[in-house]
């Protein structure tokens, strides 16, 4: 009961010294693209294999749903707009839930991978992300929504019954 004492202070204090979002990215990126800001090289995204010091990523949003048996989840959420960063990781299989910078730390080498953009073939994205973020296919379902620099929007789904 001791350690719920002492958590539970420290955890308020957090967050009024963060604000209400706790998976604010205080220390972002500074070449990673924000929602709705103009891309200076828009006809340049055919190179994303190489990491440009324009954008870091090849997207601007990026929410990863992936569901397993038994409520088990694993979930990557990014999201860069004019409001500021976030960034939240969890992984139910191994016990891991982080926000914030820790999460921007553990998914950036990841994010930094991909390299597909809006006109990537469906399949080929969800395989890019199955690969990097190391995900087993007996998921029952499969959700990305992506904002890429653009401002274009597109879903990637696989549902298993």
């Amino acid at each position: 009961m001791k350690l719920k004492t002492a958590v539970i202070p420290a955890f308020a204090a957090s967050l009024l010294l963060f604000g209400c979002s706790n998976d604010e990215v205080k220390d972002p990126p500074k070449d990673a693209p924000k929602e709705n800001e103009s891309a200076n090289n828009d006809t340049s995204n055919d190179s994303m294999t190489d990491t440009s010091q324009d954008n870091k990523f090849a997207f601007t949003s990026f929410d990863l749903d992936v569901d397993y048996a038994d409520h088990q989840d694993y979930e990557v959420d990014y999201d860069n707009d004019e409001d500021g960063m976030e960034a939240s990781f969890q992984d139910d299989m191994n016990d891991e839930k982080l926000s914030g910078d820790k999460a921007m730390d553990k998914i950036t080498p990841m994010l930094e991978k991909l390299d597909f953009d809006k006109d990537t073939p469906d399949e080929e994205v969800m395989k890019q992300v199955k690969d990097t973020f190391s995900l087993k296919d007996d998921y029952e379902k499969f959700e990305l929504e992506v904002t890429f620099p653009d401002g274009t929007e597109k879903e990637y789904k696989d549902i298993k019954q």
